[in-house]
């Protein structure tokens, strides 16, 4: 049985915030600037928050996976962004930050091909190891470790992303 964590209301308002403090970021180094959504876990997030960011930016999807139901596996990319990121600041968002894996290599990746710099955004933000200037709209409190679900992450079984709130089991 999963337990609503952040009622619609306030994930609406948290979102709402952080589009803003994106805005002022994106204002603040100018040119141009690519939203890459990790894929499947972020897409929720993803667009709810790039509605609220008044920039002129360009988005994309990155699929890749490193779990198997609450397991970590290896890191697999199963597609790259198709739009050119050679000399733009990239935001990478994703659902979670927990190891920080994923976004690390990912961070890498986009840097390799060019990217002028590297941002990291994040619904739930559970570890800050090499992430001190990571944007996120809730952090876990220290001392608990729950499993996240529901707005684009899943459960277990792959199932329960459609939740439009963030949940915890």
């Amino acid at each position: 049985m999963s337990k609503e964590l952040i009622p619609k209301t306030e994930l609406d308002d948290l979102v709402k915030n952080l589009g803003t403090t994106l805005t002022d970021k994106c204002n603040e180094i100018g040119g141009g600037i690519v939203f890459v959504c990790i894929m499947k876990g972020g897409f929720m997030f993803f667009s709810d928050l790039v509605k609220s960011i008044k920039y002129p930016i360009e988005v994309d999807f990155i699929r890749c996976s490193s779990y198997d139901g609450q397991e970590q596996k290896a890191l697999k990319l199963h597609s790259d962004v198709e739009v050119s990121i050679e000399d733009k600041t990239v935001f990478i968002v994703d659902d979670i930050l927990d190891s920080g894996k994923t976004i690390k290599m990912l961070k890498n990746h986009f840097l390799k091909y060019g990217a002028k710099q590297v941002e990291t955004v994040s619904a739930v933000y559970k570890e800050n190891v090499g992430f001190p200037n990571h944007f996120y709209i809730y952090k876990q409190p220290e001392g608990v470790n729950p499993w996240y679900i529901g707005y684009g992450m899943d459960g277990p079984k792959g199932y329960s992303r459609n939740l439009n709130t963030i949940h915890t089991l």
